[in-house]
């Protein structure tokens, strides 16, 4: 146990995944319990005189009347994570970064588990460190951790960091771009000297992170990949050409994986059978297969601005029909027009945001279209044999889907009920 929890009542908001193993948590451990959520119609003004401490959900933002009204009271506010952490004996690997961190945290994972006995996976990857603190208490985790869950850590310390970029993000959630930047940071900043922090050195914002770590800068003088091979602290990880995995992002996302795992002492025999073996995560620059001679990629997790770049930057100059477009996350599509340009025989635009990004993207070829399936039909139309259809949003999901999951289910569909593969 990290800190621990000796005494006090609680109010967990937010009974989603995290939410639901935070109660279970606590009523497992001992403690007084309430809890309540918005979609229930809850009103947290009755709990407040009878807490210590609010547990919230990563989806609330700190411009919700819980947060402050807990806040102007004296009450201690954590998240989920720093929850689970105080009752966590085990040692923590935490990845974070505005894109990559989903495949980061897997490769990581996966190499971990072939020379280690006892590792899982989790945090905002899926699995709450709350249900690995009742179930496995004293294991090796590897963490994906978000902006919103590095907001409210308090005593979070992992044995080994990666902050792997840093853009313009969730500006719908975060007050300011200085507070989404201090709340990735906040990750690492308990750290000390018998600890490790993987950084990239190509990134001014992330490349400035300080605490007592010892760091090592990827992408830079400790790490990098010259002549199609990668390396870390001098040592040969592995062979660009012989990844599965495609795009200069998913190299980079492997080299920090690979260089974690070599500070865990994993060998490179390991790291190698594992990198080569791995096909990437569904919806992640996720190949569909070749469509009456389109190459068809689902990047529906593409949220991000960011995302969309490293996702075009993949393709041949002229030769991607790109179907974009959601909820607007605050993200700057103008710092991308000229790639669009460049990369885009034509642009299929969708969902609310659609119009704003049409404006951003003047000069390429754009459409609008009303439904995601509409788009799909007009991307065939307007593609040739040897094209790539990218389907790659940059926007959040949520004005036509559940989440990013649906959204990449849903084109899958779509795509398959329109044109089998060959």
């Amino acid at each position: 146990m990290h800190e621990g929890i000796s005494k006090g009542r609680f109010l967990v908001w937010g009974l989603g995944v995290s939410g639901l193993w935070a109660v279970n948590l606590l009523r497992a451990k001992g403690f007084e319990v309430y809890c309540g959520d918005d979609a229930r119609g809850d009103d947290f003004r009755e709990y407040l005189p009878l807490v210590d401490v609010v547990v919230l959900s990563p989806g609330i933002p700190p411009r919700h009347p819980l947060w402050k009204e807990a806040e102007s009271r004296g009450i201690e506010v954590i998240g989920e994570l720093e929850l689970a952490w105080r009752f966590f004996k085990g040692k923590a690997l935490a990845i974070t970064g505005t894109d990559g961190k989903s495949t980061t945290t897997r490769l990581t994972y996966l190499m971990l588990r072939e020379y280690y006995a006892n590792v899982e996976e989790g945090a905002n990857a899926g699995v709450p460190l709350s249900k690995i603190v009742l179930e496995n208490p004293s294991c090796v985790a590897v963490l994906e951790i978000s902006s919103f869950q590095g907001k409210t850590l308090k005593s979070f310390k992992p044995h080994i960091g990666a902050f792997l970029n840093f853009s313009e993000d969730h500006l719908d959630w975060h007050p300011n771009l200085e507070d989404y930047l201090w709340s990735k940071r906040n990750i690492f900043v308990r750290q000390g000297e018998e600890d490790f922090l993987l950084l990239n050195s190509l990134d001014k914002r992330v490349r400035e992170t300080k605490n007592k770590a010892k760091t090592f800068y990827l992408l830079g003088s400790d790490g990098y990949i010259k002549d199609g091979k990668a390396y870390f602290l001098g040592e040969l990880l592995f062979e660009v050409e012989r990844l599965k995995i495609k795009g200069q992002h998913n190299f980079h996302n492997a080299l920090f994986a690979s260089a974690m795992a070599r500070l865990m002492e994993v060998p490179v025999e390991i790291i190698q059978e594992v990198l080569y073996n791995f096909k990437g995560l569904p919806y992640r620059m996720e190949y569909m297969g070749s469509f009456e001679g389109r190459e068809v990629y689902n990047d529906s997790k593409a949220t991000t601005v960011n995302a969309l770049r490293s996702a075009l930057e993949s393709f041949p100059e002229g030769r991607v029909v790109l179907i974009a477009g959601g909820k607007d996350k605050g993200g700057n599509f103008e710092d991308i027009k000229d790639l669009v340009k460049r990369k885009t025989r034509a642009c299929i635009l969708i969902g609310e945001a659609k119009e704003k990004i049409a404006k951003a993207w003047q000069g390429s070829q754009v459409y609008l279209s009303q439904s995601l399936e509409d788009a799909v039909k007009k991307a065939f139309d307007l593609s040739e044999r040897g094209d790539v259809i990218l389907f790659s949003p940059a926007c959040a999901s949520f004005d036509m889907f559940r989440d990013y999951k649906e959204r990449g289910e849903r084109f899958k569909a779509i795509l398959f009920s329109l044109s089998p593969p060959q």
